[in-house]
């Protein structure tokens, strides 16, 4: 081999070379184009979701007594219908919100989770465990009554509960017990009609948080109507021909 020979296969290898790092430096830029195929695969919830979901409707009562220091309690009771029973430990709240609006209007907010798995009973489907579940609270009243005064309990009656406005959800997945088979769900509880309710900020703030909440929406005689979607796999339904 020549010099010249020489200089041109190191040119030719150096041109490579080049090609290489700027082809590779492209790749590396560009971001990744999603795969469907992978994140299909990936989808742990795929069948489920394959049809639309089962939706119910019910009516139920709730008594909820929760904490920032300390658990609490949720009970659900469906007395007809469709729905959920339980009977849940709850964890302290952490992000509970009260606001007091003007001189008689207030509103609160938090988020609740369970302390564990919580034995539950489905109507229609039997009975199973929740074991993932996230309630989601806000309550708006127009009139209440603090007769302590400032930064004490504030109760409240359904009746002073703005219309439409106690938005009740539970957010989970519910695993019957027959043939573990998974429900993932959303319950929304509907207007309340009776029932009343005790809630004591953390301090005298007009916007403040929750210390302790003792909430009853609905009876026995009067429940709120609940709607429940439900989520189920099912393997078996036919592939219909077109004519």
């Amino acid at each position: 081999m020549n010099i010249t020979d020489f200089r041109d296969r190191q040119s030719l290898a150096i041109y490579l070379a080049a090609v290489a790092l700027v082809v590779s430096l492209v790749s590396f830029a560009r971001p990744n184009s999603p795969n469907p195929s992978a994140h299909e695969n990936d989808d742990p919830w795929k069948s489920e979701r394959q049809y639309p979901p089962l939706v119910f409707s019910g009516s139920s009562w709730l008594d909820c007594s929760i904490s920032s220091s300390e658990n609490g309690r949720q009970i659900m009771t469906t007395t007809s219908g469709q729905g959920f029973t339980f009977d849940a430990t709850m964890l302290p709240i952490q992000n509970g919100k009260l606001q007091l609006r003007g001189q008689t209007g207030m509103m609160y907010k938090f988020e609740s989770f369970p302390t564990a798995a919580v034995k539950a009973h489905f109507t229609g489907l039997g009975d199973g465990m929740i074991t993932e579940m996230k309630s989601e609270v806000e309550v708006s009243v127009l009139r209440f009554k603090q007769p302590d005064g400032a930064g004490t309990a504030i109760h409240f009656t359904a009746a002073d509960i703005a219309a439409d406005s106690a938005y009740v959800e539970f957010t989970g997945v519910f695993v019957r017990t027959s043939d573990r088979k998974p429900f993932p769900f959303r319950v929304l509880f509907g207007r309340v009609q009776e029932g009343s309710g005790t809630v004591v900020p953390i301090n005298a703030e007009p916007d403040t948080k929750i210390l302790h909440k003792q909430v009853s929406l609905g009876s026995v005689r009067f429940p709120v109507t609940v709607t429940t979607a439900l989520y189920e796999a099912e393997d078996n339904v036919a592939k219909l021909k077109l004519p």
